[in-house]
């Protein structure tokens, strides 16, 4: 007998946010898919198969000493992938939308270091 475990690996990277409007977006065009949402940089991409993937992204610490402690809220957001970060301009791991971000992080710290892993 063996046994499968669907729990996926913890990661470590950071995550930045963006601001509205979140359309179009390279997996749904204008397709309205709310606010908690993300774009994925080439880590998580999979050339496209990140689409409509969700991620459960942790606040773990700041990663400056002008906002040593920026994890704030529940500290733990579930996002779904929408869209593919722009070529050098991802500055993070996963770029989240400014309301994701807000909810476990002050957005003035602007970058966070993050745990993610793939969420059901």
């Amino acid at each position: 007998m063996s046994f499968h475990s669907s729990a996926s690996a913890q990661n470590y990277g950071t995550a930045t946010y963006y601001t509205p409007p979140y359309m179009p977006s390279a997996c749904y065009g204008f397709a309205d898919q709310g606010v908690m949402i993300a774009a994925a940089s080439e880590a998580i991409w999979n050339g496209g198969g990140a689409c409509g993937q969700y991620y459960q992204v942790t606040c773990v610490s700041g990663t400056n000493a002008g906002t040593p402690y920026p994890c704030q809220g529940s500290s733990s957001v579930v996002v779904k992938i929408v869209d593919l970060c722009p070529a050098g301009s991802c500055r993070g791991t996963i770029d989240l939308s400014q309301e994701a971000f807000a909810s476990v992080a002050d957005t003035a710290s602007g970058v966070i270091n993050i745990s993610y892993q793939h969420s059901q």
